[in-house]
């Protein structure tokens, strides 16, 4: 490191040694499974007893406790391998136009067997983070590369690879996108957009300012390949409105049924029984209402000190903060699901012109440090092991 600068060497060394502890997570995590990385797709007894043909052999089973992972498993294994569309999820019209990381692990897991699923699934996510590493790093400014360790370890996206569910993934396309984009790929950057948004929809809002400013500009082609990613996701969730499968889900849920208002979900987290309550595990969702604010005025700050430059990273920024403002209760409960959130934030806010100055980022880039901490001491020696079954 010199003069405040990360070298390409050393961000390969930073690399290895972050895969290698990830290794060693996860083999930690896994050992009260049987060791079987299917125990981090996380499904939950229920759905897997009204899935009963879309579960491979000698996977983890809970009997309490799964997670959204099974959701992209499911929808996976529909897709290639069930075909009658008779997959039952919470919400069906939440998950489907969600299907990126569907798509792509499927497709190679039906090519070489679903039963390695959970292997192909991780190997992907981490494949992505880390070409979405050494692009970030070429998009930081030469003297402040080294911010590009907060990214690396960003406990928003380890843990969103661990639970093997899309929203590192999602980021991680939307940072390669945007790379080629600067750099003036423009089909390379199209192709990684289209990939985003349909992991995500939240990516369509990268594609509001490129095509607003192409429009203004009369430069009618970047308007239609910038307008393709959009067109599709469209096209997507219109395919899923007429060819919806046998069953809608267990619990579908509307925009309502998932919001309230600005930030009644965070006050109304620490009552139980009707009564305030305020437990130790409460204080990681102490640091992440700081980290809100704390995003909050750094992103009103840019917006003020250059709207052109930084508008294009706001709106997906300001939209990602909207979603944390009107969340319910249930994501304020949840350190996986609220975590979550603020996956896009933290590497995009990087580039934000101006604001690797500012002392509220750094509190934020701060405070993820420490929940990273948390995190590993938590996958170690919080999360308690569940009882589990492998199926048949």
């Amino acid at each position: 490191m010199q003069n405040g600068s990360v070298k390409r060497h050393q961000l390969w060394f930073l690399l290895i040694f972050f895969l290698l502890g990830v290794g060693g997570l996860i083999y930690f995590k896994t050992a009260p499974y049987e060791h079987s990385l299917s125990a981090l797709i996380g499904i939950w007894e229920g759905f897997y007893e009204i899935n009963p043909n879309l579960v491979d052999p000698q996977f983890v089973i809970y009997r309490s406790g799964g997670y959204d992972g099974q959701f992209f498993y499911f929808l996976a294994k529909d897709l290639f391998v069930g075909g009658d569309w008779d997959l039952i999820v919470d919400s069906y019209h939440f998950r489907f136009h969600r299907m990126g990381l569907s798509l792509f692990a499927g497709a190679v897991s039906h090519a070489v067997g679903f039963s390695n699923y959970p292997l192909i699934t991780l190997l992907f996510l981490l494949l992505t983070f880390s070409a979405s590493v050494f692009c970030l790093y070429s998009l930081l400014p030469e003297s402040k590369k080294w911010f590009i360790v907060f990214y690396l370890f960003s406990p928003y996206s380890l843990n969103a690879n661990l639970l093997l569910v899309a929203d590192s993934l999602f980021v991680s396309f939307g940072i390669i996108a945007f790379y080629f984009f600067k750099n003036k790929k423009d089909l390379l950057a199209v192709f990684f957009f289209l990939l985003m948004v349909i992991t995500r929809e939240l990516g369509v809002l990268f594609l509001i300012p490129i095509v607003y400013k192409a429009l203004l500009e009369k430069r009618g082609r970047e308007v239609l390949l910038y307008s393709l990613p959009g067109v599709a996701f469209l096209c997507l969730v219109a395919y899923g409105r007429i060819q919806p499968p046998n069953h809608l889900g267990t619990n579908p849920l509307g925009f309502r049924d998932m919001t309230d208002f600005p930030l009644f979900g965070f006050c109304k987290s620490f009552y139980d029984a009707g009564s305030f309550q305020f437990k130790p595990k409460e204080f990681p969702k102490i640091l992440f209402f700081i980290s809100f604010i704390a995003l909050s005025v750094v992103s009103l700050q840019s917006l003020k000190e250059s709207f052109s430059n930084n508008i294009p990273l706001l709106i997906p920024i300001f939209g990602s903060l909207f979603v944390i403002l009107i969340a319910e209760e249930g994501y304020w409960r949840s350190f996986d699901n609220l975590s979550r959130m603020f996956t896009l934030i933290l590497p995009f806010s990087l580039l934000l012109e101006g604001a690797l100055k500012r002392p509220f980022l750094r509190l934020f880039l701060g405070i993820s440090i420490t929940l990273f901490l948390f995190l590993i001491i938590r996958i170690l020696w919080i999360t308690p092991t569940k009882e589990f079954f492998l199926s048949p």
